[in-house]
């Protein structure tokens, strides 16, 4: 089964202060917007990223192909 996070569930500090992405909501949009975070799915009317999406930035970001 497919786990899908909004923008609230990527922006969000976890118990340790950590996020699933260390940016501003602001930088996020931007991002996105110049295709270096993936365009959200549609599901239903909430806008969501897959965790492959998710994974597949992360480590693309952590090894500086950004």
């Amino acid at each position: 089964m497919t786990t899908f996070f909004n923008l609230d569930d990527l922006l969000r500090p976890d118990t340790h202060g950590a996020r699933i992405v260390p940016v501003s909501k602001g930088t996020f949009y931007r991002m996105v917007k110049a295709g270096t975070f993936p365009k959200p799915r549609r599901l239903g009317k909430r806008s969501v990223w897959t965790k492959e999406d998710i994974e597949q930035w992360r480590e693309q970001w952590l090894a500086g192909d950004q």
